[in-house]
């Protein structure tokens, strides 16, 4: 029996705790990602976690899982699973704080996509994103000037605006707003800034999501402020080669390096944000703005 007992403890192996939740093979290696492992990305979730949390918190969740670390088995996962006696709506996903967060990485997420609305008014959007998406010829001086362009045209309506990279080959502008408008109506303006862009530059902006229009230009996506629609996090890792990371940036950051991709990494944010003197976004929360009558007639919303 002492014997048994013996070879049971020499065979049992010490649980992984990360924010209080056991870790299953963490020392699997993440595929595209080497050498990286999944130990690493929970750690990384839970060194960011200050950062992470206000922007997943106050939000409905979308995650993209990736069973096995393998980047070629990923799904988009928008809710919970349902149980019988919860009817035909199945529950938003919640992640409350970091030990949620970790929890759902260790089940396979690897990237975290939100609402544009937070809890507990879903019905009202509080933020408009404008996704930049380049085809992917374009040089990074050809997004440079685009990006330059779309801020002109915020200033001009005089709309307070944030910059964050995607972790892709894109950038968005997200425009924090006041809880006073509907899903149509934050969208149908979303979209008049979009074409207002391709009327001032057709050559270099195109409003449509079909293949052919893209070539050669930067799609502003607006769809993305549709309802129930998502877009990548701030601080999210993206499930591709380097694992790079969607990041917040200063305008004046977009002058100089190519900052898309894997600029932005799982093995440097935490370095970049302790290298900062300020934080970009630092006023986010102090900058909401509503969607004036004004404004609407600039664009011709």
């Amino acid at each position: 029996m002492a014997h048994a007992r013996t070879a049971i403890e020499k065979h049992t192996v010490a649980p992984t705790l990360v924010a209080g939740v056991d870790i299953s093979h963490p020392e699997r290696p993440i595929v595209e990602a080497p050498p990286h492992t999944k130990l690493d990305v929970v750690r990384y979730h839970e060194r960011i976690g200050e950062w992470l949390v206000p922007q997943l918190a106050p939000r409905p969740i979308a995650v993209v899982k990736c069973m096995g670390g393998r980047f070629d088995d990923c799904f988009f996962q928008k809710h919970l699973s349902r149980r019988a006696d919860e009817g035909d709506s199945p529950p938003f996903m919640r992640l409350a704080d970091v030990a949620d967060i970790v929890r759902t990485v260790q089940n396979g997420g690897f990237e975290f996509h939100t609402w544009g609305a937070s809890f507990p008014r879903l019905d009202r959007p509080d933020r408009i994103t404008l996704d930049l998406d380049p085809d992917t010829q374009l040089s990074w001086a050809a997004l440079q000037d685009a990006a330059s362009r779309v801020r002109t045209l915020l200033d001009e309506l005089g709309m307070k605006s944030f910059v964050k990279t995607t972790g892709g080959k894109g950038l968005h502008f997200v425009l924090p707003i006041t809880r006073r408008h509907t899903w149509a109506e934050a969208k149908a303006f979303a979209r008049a800034i979009a074409v207002r862009l391709v009327q001032d530059a057709p050559s270099l902006f195109t409003a449509t999501a079909g293949k052919d229009a893209r070539v050669g230009r930067v799609y502003v996506d607006y769809l993305r402020n549709a309802d129930g629609a998502t877009a990548v996090a701030a601080y999210s890792l993206r499930a591709r080669s380097g694992l790079p990371a969607s990041m917040p940036i200063a305008y004046d950051e977009l002058a100089g390096d190519d900052v898309r991709g894997a600029h932005f990494n799982i093995d440097n944010v935490e370095q970049v944000l302790a290298a900062r003197r300020a934080d970009p976004w630092s006023d986010y929360d102090a900058s909401r703005q509503t969607i004036s009558a004004t404004m609407r007639r600039a664009v011709g919303a």
